[in-house]
């Protein structure tokens, strides 16, 4: 496996020159020179022979201009909403909400004609404006009707283009009686139902117990329902009813988008969570594709996006947004959607669903995935600051390697229970079937690796200490922490007005508010783990609602209890969110420099953490070696992995999450260990 190479392959382009822009900026200084020179001006010398013969000046212009432009604005009203909205939000979301959002891959998107997009959705409505913000093209999305019928959220996707769902989900309602149901049978029955009453031919009942939705073939009695797959399981239980839903508006809708060239973003999980890996897709995606082939004629590519979220559910996270190369439908799937709908469907999902893992990382769960981003940065160059691209590049070869081997240490016979094998590992996976299981050394190897990388990673925590600051601990002296000390204080004394004025009090309401709507989503929800996927969301929206009621408070404070003119009162209220910007730049620099300073500060006063420190990297220079002989020796068996520079993901991702993963033993203790724990 090679080393990255820092090639500068972290500008996503070449910046402008005088030579590039040449055009533009000449047409710029002749309009400049234009305007500025009454004997040049083409109004001022229209109107100056027009004057005396028809008596047209330039007031008439002007007006004439004003009524024109006003039409024009009428009728492009939704496209300047749209833009405002879109500005509006990238600058929020790019330069407040999140740290840092960069953009891989978006020569994939093409420039123009119908396209679908579909993306990962971790984070609730914060997926979509991420997408809308800093997507060239406009995008209308698909949103469920209960997000649009929200006040706040209803405004912003009617801006944004949005094509409500009704989703069946959200209009369930719980059935009389219980049913039960036996393995392998197709028949449910009911103890004190009204199925002839509450259930209809083409809804789905949700047992409590059984892990998928059953949809119902035929009404036979008022106690017993006709099923159109088997039940897995013999249980017996209370059950919700979702209805079947008439969604021929909203498919005319997408297709009359689609018709006239649009860009089409579906979320295909149906709905956000806070896993690593996908849920599994709902078909809506391949059916609005295929049909608009069989109805249209459009062979619509879908582009594939990866939401990429650092701590997304806090303030001044990380986001990497990837797209990946777009699928255009094989013919061969085409004609078999008429003949065979739920095959054609079913295998154009696949598609969807590898090449969706292509652009994430997908791991069991956050601690896999914290090991994979603890892995990279271990095996990358002291020094060495990749691309985003690069990165997760890097990631993901760590973690389908991982993937590979613990398929290998199954076939050697290794207890799963120390391993933590994937619920997909299960899988048929043809890459690990071609090797040969892992020798005894090697699997000790491997584990022995992976329980000293989580040995470090605790020490780390333990004491503080981010990765990148350990082969710095030999040169800490009191010289560092004097030189922090004086910078956080001056970051403080620049940020505590805006600060306690403006934004400490918008983030303790925001952030209560969210934990709240956190607690009642993860209650409402059987595939979230910790339904960190919505604090973002509310978080957003509670800062939206409280600024302008903050900013009107000050602004009657002004003109309560001062006696400044309206001019200086104005410029003060215009002034404020620059004022409350640079603030939180500030406080984010003092909240760096506390994290710097901790650590040297218990270094100087505590011995035993000094010792613990000074260990730290000796057991990383360690880590790095046994990581290194690792991938030498495991490396060989990832072929491709291992020695291509460039590597084709979606064949990589077949093999995973063939099967619901989401339900799998640990990922349901994950889920209720976290419940029980909020």
């Amino acid at each position: 496996m090679q080393q990255p190479a820092d090639d500068g392959d972290a500008q996503q382009g070449e910046l402008p020159t005088v030579r590039t822009a040449a055009r533009e900026l000449g047409l710029l200084i002749v309009v400049v020179l234009l305007l500025s020179c009454d004997e040049l001006n083409p109004v001022k010398v229209l109107c100056s022979y027009t004057s005396g013969v028809i008596g047209v000046s330039e007031v008439h212009f002007s007006v004439s201009a004003a009524i024109l432009l006003a039409a024009l604005g009428v009728n492009q009203r939704d496209h300047i909403l749209y833009t405002c909205a879109r500005t509006f939000f990238r600058c929020t979301f790019n330069n407040i909400f999140f740290s840092s959002v960069e953009i891989v891959g978006l020569e994939n998107l093409p420039k123009e004609g119908p396209v679908i997009i579909t993306g990962n959705h971790n984070n609730q409505f914060v997926d979509g404006l991420m997408l809308l913000t800093n997507c060239p093209r406009e995008i209308s999305f698909m949103i469920a009707q209960k997000s649009w019928d929200r006040p706040l959220v209803g405004f912003l996707a009617r801006a944004f283009h949005c094509i409500p769902v009704a989703r069946p989900q959200d209009m369930a309602y719980k059935g009389q009686g219980t049913i039960t149901l036996e393995e392998g049978s197709a028949n449910a029955r009911g103890v004190d139902t009204h199925f002839g009453t509450e259930v209809t031919p083409g809804s789905q009942v949700d047992v409590k117990g059984h892990p998928k939705l059953l949809k119902v073939k035929e009404v036979l009695s008022a106690t017993e329902l006709q099923l159109e797959s088997v039940a897995s399981s013999s249980l017996s239980g209370s059950f919700k009813v979702h209805p079947k839903v008439d969604q021929s508006t909203m498919y005319k809708q997408v297709y009359q988008s689609l018709c006239s060239g649009q860009c089409l973003g579906i979320f295909p999980e149906g709905g956000s969570h806070d896993r690593t890996d996908l849920l599994p897709l709902k078909a809506g995606v391949a059916v609005i594709a295929l049909e608009a082939h069989s109805l249209h004629h459009l062979n619509v590519p879908i582009v594939p996006v990866g939401l990429n979220y650092f701590r997304g559910h806090q303030f001044g996270g990380r986001v990497v947004v990837e797209f990946g190369a777009p699928i255009m439908i094989p013919e061969e799937i085409h004609a078999s959607y008429e003949t065979n709908r739920r095959e054609a469907t079913e295998e154009l999902l696949n598609l969807v669903a590898a090449a969706m893992r292509s652009v994430i990382i997908p791991t069991e769960d956050y601690k896999t995935l914290q090991q994979i981003f603890m892995v990279r940065r271990l095996w990358v160059k002291e020094g060495l600051k990749l691309s985003p691209s690069k990165a997760m590049d890097l990631n993901r070869r760590f973690a389908v390697g991982v993937h590979r081997i613990l398929r290998l240490a199954e076939r050697a016979g290794a207890d799963a229970s120390m391993l933590t094998p994937t619920h997909e590992l299960e899988q048929t996976d043809q890459a690990g079937e071609n090797q040969e299981p892992l020798k005894e050394e090697e699997l000790r190897e491997f584990q022995e690796m992976r329980t000293e990388l989580e040995e470090y990673m605790r020490t780390l925590k333990k004491l503080g200490i981010r990765d990148h600051q350990v082969p710095q601990l030999v040169w800490w002296t009191v010289g560092d922490l004097i030189g922090r000390f004086l910078y956080l204080l001056v970051t403080l004394a620049l940020g505590v007005i805006p600060n306690v004025m403006f934004n400490l009090p918008i983030m303790i309401v925001s952030s209560r508010f969210a934990v709240k709507e956190q607690q009642k989503s993860l209650k409402s929800s059987s595939v979230k783990l910790a339904a960190r996927d919505v604090v973002m969301s509310y978080k957003v929206i509670y800062v939206l609602t409280c600024i302008p009621i903050l900013y009107v408070f000050y602004g009657l404070m002004l003109w309560c209890f001062t006696d400044w003119t309206h001019t200086s009162r104005v410029l003060s209220l215009l002034s404020l969110p620059m004022f409350a910007f640079f603030g939180m730049k500030a406080s984010e620099q003092g909240v760096r420099a506390y994290k710097d300073i901790m650590p040297l500060f218990r270094r100087l006063v505590n011995d035993e953490k000094r010792r613990e420190q000074d260990a730290l990297p000796a057991q990383r220079a360690r880590l790095r070696r046994q990581l290194h002989k690792l991938v030498n020796t495991l490396g060989p068996r990832l072929g491709d992995l291992y020695y291509d520079n460039k590597v084709e993901w979606t064949k990589h991702m077949t093999s995973f999450g063939k099967e619901d993963g989401s339900r799998s033993p640990k990922r349901e203790n994950q889920s209720r260990e976290l419940k029980a724990r909020n």
